[in-house]
């Protein structure tokens, strides 16, 4: 979107610069979106804006092939904001409602022997997955011993058709866990499970389950 309201504002307000010029400038801002993404931000979080900084290529690309006939006007300014749209929505329908459970509710017969061998044995990273628990499903994610004095926050939880997918974050406070754990409470999960920590690290491989 961001791509198309500078193309908007290029074409209304630098009609008098040559067609070299506006592309010029557009590309320019598409590579500061991207070193920003990875410099400033960095990591999972930048990704989106890594994106955003292909999308601005794409559409001054298909700003300077187009802007000289309305029909490719129509196309830039009506038809892809309608497919961002479309994309959009289909992201909000992928959400996965959930819930961050209190540790001091976890008292199931089969979750509290679960979290007293996690903190045993520290090597046991990944998820195991509790079916039933409330109604719902609960997936206990833990760190090991590496993340000792980290906690995690969920951050979001969608889902595509294959796998439910899990951004956190993990963060220094000196937790006194021995192998952090968080359990999350979803209304559906899928077979195979994917946990990505704003650090880029992959929980999705050999998982505990």
């Amino acid at each position: 979107m961001l791509g198309i309201v500078m193309c908007g504002l290029t074409y209304l307000f630098m009609r008098k610069i040559e067609d070299r010029t506006q592309l010029l400038i557009l590309f320019s801002l598409g590579f500061l979106i991207f070193v920003f993404s990875i410099f400033v931000i960095g990591g999972f979080e930048g990704m989106p804006y890594g994106v955003l900084s292909l999308g601005v290529f794409t559409l001054a690309i298909l700003y300077f092939f187009l802007k000289k006939y309305v029909i490719g006007k129509k196309i830039l300014f009506i038809g892809v904001p309608l497919i961002i749209a479309i994309h959009i929505f289909i992201g909000f329908i992928n959400q996965v409602d959930y819930r961050v459970v209190d540790k001091e509710r976890l008292t199931d017969d089969e979750v509290e022997p679960y979290i007293e061998k996690i903190e045993k044995d520290t090597s046991i990273v990944g998820y195991k997955k509790f079916e039933g628990y409330e109604e719902e499903d609960i997936l206990l994610i833990s760190m090991g011993g590496e993340k000792k004095g980290n906690t995690i926050e969920v951050l979001e939880v969608k889902e595509d058709s294959e796998k439910t997918i899990i951004r956190i974050r993990t963060l220094y406070n000196k937790n006194p866990e021995a192998n952090p754990y968080i359990a999350v409470a979803l209304t559906r999960v899928k077979s195979k499970v994917v946990i990505l920590d704003t650090d880029g690290t992959n929980y999705g491989d050999g998982l505990y389950d």
